[in-house]
């Protein structure tokens, strides 16, 4: 499993762009994906299994306009 902290930018929430990335993952039918805000901190931390590379590319995707920086664990 992968493990991701994406660094929300400022002029965003945590708590909005974790449940537009939700929605995303469904629409994709990507139900392997574990994604959790931390609105104190202004992050999103996202779990994806390592072998599906096709949800990992959508997560990464996504995630490009929204962070200032990004984790890998």
């Amino acid at each position: 499993m992968r493990n991701y902290r994406f660094l929300i930018n400022e002029q965003f929430q945590a708590n909005s762009i974790a449940e537009d990335l939700r929605v995303q993952m469904e629409v994709n039918r990507f139900n392997d994906v574990n994604i959790l805000s931390v609105d104190n901190r202004n992050e999103i931390l996202v779990q994806v299994f390592e072998l599906n590379e096709a949800a990992k590319e959508t997560v990464e995707t996504f995630m490009q306009d929204y962070q200032k920086g990004i984790i890998m664990e």
